[in-house]
């Protein structure tokens, strides 16, 4: 019922790209594109503050100014989705898993953890790929948000990237996850568990 203990080697040859790949990606993930949808959130927040105090004491608003700090919040979440992927830190219910790890189905546990990772990446491959011509549609049309002043494709985009960006991690997630199913231990230094237990 118990699991082969995991090996782990020094990667070499196809592994060291695989790890260098991974790491240069988390990199990215962790120094641009967390700190892209910071200052993205940090502009949000700024123009939501601006409004309250353009409303409750100059008594006027930016007719467009709710849709602003709506679709910049929202679209920080979006791009900051694959940050939470590849650490992840997403929300997991871990109820069955935890019962049948403690009962000694560690095999089994480490068989949905593959079929889990393969379902989301076909998942988030899928919603990036019909998302592309959306955006097109959103773009040509010159689809608006409801202030009919800001264009609503952007956001649309960011949606798509994020999307994009945590298909690429689950591939990853996939590959880690099949290897562990193996007996084999692959990038050591990546966060092999989810983080937030519901």
């Amino acid at each position: 019922m118990n699991g082969n203990p995991t090996e782990t080697t020094e990667p070499a040859g196809f592994e060291l790209l695989l790890d260098r790949t991974y790491r240069a990606l988390h990199v990215l993930l962790n120094k641009v594109v967390a700190r892209i949808a910071a200052v993205i959130l940090l502009c949000g927040t700024l123009l939501a503050c601006i409004e309250i105090v353009r409303r409750y004491i100059l008594g006027v608003v930016f007719d467009w100014g709710q849709d602003a700090v709506t679709y910049v919040s929202i679209s920080a979440v979006f791009i900051y989705f694959a940050v939470t992927q590849a650490s992840r830190s997403h929300l997991a219910v871990l109820a069955l898993l935890d019962l049948l790890r403690s009962r000694g189905y560690v095999r089994t546990v480490l068989t949905i953890r593959v079929l889990v990772s393969g379902v989301s990446l076909t998942l988030f491959t899928a919603l990036a790929y019909w998302g592309i011509p959306a955006v097109e549609r959103a773009e040509k049309l010159g689809r608006t948000t409801q202030s009919m002043v800001i264009y609503i494709w952007p956001f649309q985009a960011c949606l798509v990237i994020g999307f994009g960006l945590m298909a690429l991690v689950t591939l990853f997630h996939l590959y880690q996850d099949v290897q562990a199913l193996r007996g084999r231990t692959v990038f050591p230094w990546a966060p092999a568990e989810e983080g937030i237990e519901i």
